[in-house]
């Protein structure tokens, strides 16, 4: 046994490094409905965002509706900010004024958005609930950690994004066999033929293939960093300079994980690695759009898609992007997008056999990993308790 001062700094350090459900419920639930909020305002601010833009680019605006788009989106910006100064005031009187905030935020977000988007409306209380189930949806969230869990993945991969840029150039043979690809006609008439909901449906489905096998694989990856390798790492190194430091030479029992630890572990790891895959496709995605509109003049984008301009001897129409109008035809959009999942799916399954990405990118990660479990152990023994 060994004694912490403060027991905050290590729940901060858990939180810092992804793994939330480690802690326990009680701690978990602290202030919950204050910490829910900014995802909350952050939810409503996107949407209002979105409609804001999806309006003002439209044919005939309506800038009435857009003003009280703006100023909602601007109170939703502004409330994380809020929320952190008044964070900030330990007295009673702040923590009051931050559960209050709080709850105007999501107020704000479940009434004030659907009587604006809608009016006072039957149509307005229709979707009412459809608010409140997403802001009980952003509670549990908050509750299971998901705000840590991305935030440190997404910190890991900025780290990373050096190797990013190697890979990509070891892509580059994917690159060039997927711009012959990209010039295939039949593969037009099928974008210019295919609904957005239902690309969007194709595109799910590659996302849960690639999803699939990285779970997979990562699952096999850290049960071999808890059994095969358990007895290699030094565990008061890994703990050096934390929280939980411990004096050189000492042994902490290692307690099998918990499923809910189980499932933290992976999902940082997962989307971890999903961010560099998403910002591999998101590159590739606007490669093809640039690479759309300097090469495929719109009368070959007609012939190739086989598809009806908007006004005889005019352009082809104009894409959407979320509702947002956009100066590239909707086929070359959809093609773009398409072509790009694809590439990232073979990205993904080729990177996992790949030696360079295991040393610049997967190894730094079970590195990183093991100094998290060996915390957990130290907690574990800390707390004098047996695994979840």
């Amino acid at each position: 046994m060994f004694a912490v001062p403060d027991m905050q700094q290590v729940h901060d350090w858990f939180l810092h490094r992804g793994l939330p459900l480690v802690l326990t419920r009680r701690v978990r639930s602290r202030h919950l409905v204050e910490r829910s909020a900014p995802m909350v305002s952050g939810v409503g601010a996107l949407t209002a965002v979105t409609m804001l833009l999806a309006e003002v680019t439209g044919d005939s605006p309506d800038y009435g509706y857009a003003l009280r788009l703006g100023v909602i989106a601007a109170v939703l910006i502004a409330a994380p900010f809020v929320l952190y100064l008044l964070h900030q005031l330990d007295s009673t009187r702040g923590e009051a004024g931050r559960r209050t905030a709080a709850l105007t935020v999501m107020a704000v977000f479940v009434v004030v958005m659907p009587v604006t988007v809608s009016g006072w409306s039957a149509a307005a209380a229709a979707e009412a609930p459809a608010f409140v189930v997403i802001t009980l949806l952003a509670i549990w969230l908050t509750y299971v950690g998901f705000g840590s869990i991305v935030a440190w993945a997404f910190r890991f991969a900025w780290v990373q994004l050096g190797a990013l840029g190697t890979l990509m150039s070891r892509a580059l043979p994917l690159l060039m066999l997927t711009v012959v690809v990209y010039f295939t006609g039949e593969l037009w008439q099928l974008a210019a033929r295919m609904t957005r909901q239902r690309l969007w449906q194709v595109i799910g489905f590659f996302a849960l293939v690639a999803l699939a096998f990285v779970v997979t694989t990562i699952r096999d990856e850290v049960r071999a960093l808890r059994e095969d390798r358990a007895e290699e790492t030094d565990q008061a190194g890994l703990l050096a300079g934390t929280p939980l430091a411990v004096p050189a030479g000492t042994r902490i029992t290692r307690t099998a994980l918990s499923r809910a630890e189980q499932v933290n572990v992976v999902a940082v790891m997962v989307v971890s690695q999903a961010i560099q895959v998403v910002f591999f496709t998101a590159g590739l995605f606007a490669f093809f759009l640039a690479l759309g509109v300097v090469a495929v003049p719109d009368d070959v984008a007609v012939l190739w898609s086989a598809e009806e301009t908007c006004a005889v001897g005019q352009p082809p129409c104009a894409g959407t992007w979320f509702g947002i109008h956009v100066p590239i035809p909707q086929t070359m959009v959809h093609m773009s997008l398409f072509v790009a999942v694809l590439s990232g799916l073979y990205f993904t399954v080729s990177t996992s056999v790949d030696p360079l990405y295991r040393e610049r990118f997967f190894d730094p990660l079970i590195a990183d990993v093991a100094v998290s479990l060996a915390g957990r152990d130290a907690y574990l023994e800390l707390e004098g308790r047996p695994a979840r």
